[in-house]
């Protein structure tokens, strides 16, 4: 696919949406790790987390599928226009601890780094609450090396508050990991490790089976189905 044209007085917020959305359909190895998640699953409906510009909804929308892009953000959706021939598209401004939408609503859900930024147990379980039985959730999470590498980063930049952030994120994980409860005071960011995902995950009827194509150690991607 060809990249989409910069247009002149974008927010800071477009450009980031803007670049993410370059870089997924600039390259073809991401919608066919989407699909190949997705495999052997009848999709009609989406629900993209943190959705951006809805660029990872595009290989299900591009085949039939309606797609709903929900975002925090005050300009969750002023980048429509990307997907003008796409009419089965909707945006919402909303967050994943209080998602708007019924039991069972999506075939598939779509969360890729945000939840490091969320109220875990809250989001999770409104996510299990609106996927169907036996959907998938498709979930890129930030791990703990992610965090070291950025906070050496602030030490080869002689950045302390970049480094100082990576310390506090690092904190609250282990103190996740150690007690089973997110605090959220240092930070409100937390680092995830598949065996705390297992932890809180399990009582929700959801189970990771098997790992997307671009996992990697600082940035791990899981398939996840609803088993009940």
């Amino acid at each position: 696919m060809e990249e989409a044209a910069v247009p002149q007085l974008l927010t800071e917020y477009q450009v980031y949406v803007l670049e993410e959305w370059n870089r997924f359909t600039s390259d073809p190895a991401r919608p066919e790790a989407t699909l190949d998640a997705a495999s052997g699953l009848d999709v009609s409906r989406v629900l993209d987390i943190g959705c951006g510009a809805g660029q990872e909804m595009l290989p299900f929308i591009e085949r039939g599928a309606a797609g709903i892009g929900l975002d925090p953000a005050p300009e969750t959706g002023s980048m429509r226009r990307l997907l003008p021939e796409h009419r089965s598209v909707t945006f919402v401004r909303g967050m994943a601890e209080h998602l708007p939408f019924a039991e069972a609503s999506f075939d598939i859900i779509i969360c890729r780094v945000a939840l490091p930024y969320m109220n875990n147990k809250r989001a999770l379980g409104e996510m299990a609450r609106t996927l169907r039985s036996r959907g998938r959730l498709l979930l890129k999470i930030h791990a703990a090396p992610y965090y070291t590498h950025k906070f050496g980063e602030g030490i080869r930049r002689r950045d302390p508050l970049f480094s100082i952030h990576a310390a506090r994120v690092l904190a609250e994980g282990i103190l996740y990991h150690l007690i089973g409860r997110q605090l959220r005071v240092l930070s409100g960011e937390t680092f995830q490790s598949e065996r705390l995902l297992g932890r809180e995950l399990q009582p929700l009827g959801l189970r990771i089976t098997g790992h997307m194509r671009d996992t990697n150690p600082l940035t791990p991607s899981f398939i996840i189905e609803k088993i009940l």
